[in-house]
């Protein structure tokens, strides 16, 4: 059996907020990767995070919770190497 490959996100938010949104991502052992690596689009900067086969709802809801707390603003999700899309 072949393993799935991670699901692919962008998350918009700020250099700042990304640090924060990493350290509480981390603590969450083996759900997702967050990356420093980011693109600008239509004047948002967007920031890369790899998910974790089968952990894309749990990470999602991580999210909902956060923006109580971060300046997370869309979010969303590659498809198949394409273009992202609105999650």
């Amino acid at each position: 059996m072949i393993p799935r490959e991670a699901s692919v996100f962008w998350i918009e938010t700020s250099e700042e907020e990304v640090h924060f949104i990493d350290a509480i991502v981390s603590a969450y052992d083996g759900l997702a990767n967050v990356r420093r690596d980011y693109k600008l689009e239509d004047g948002k900067i967007y920031f890369q995070v790899f998910v974790a086969p089968g952990m894309e709802e749990e990470f999602l809801g991580l999210l909902e919770k956060l923006r109580r707390a971060a300046a997370i603003g869309d979010v969303l999700r590659e498809q198949d190497g394409a273009s992202p899309s609105s999650s």
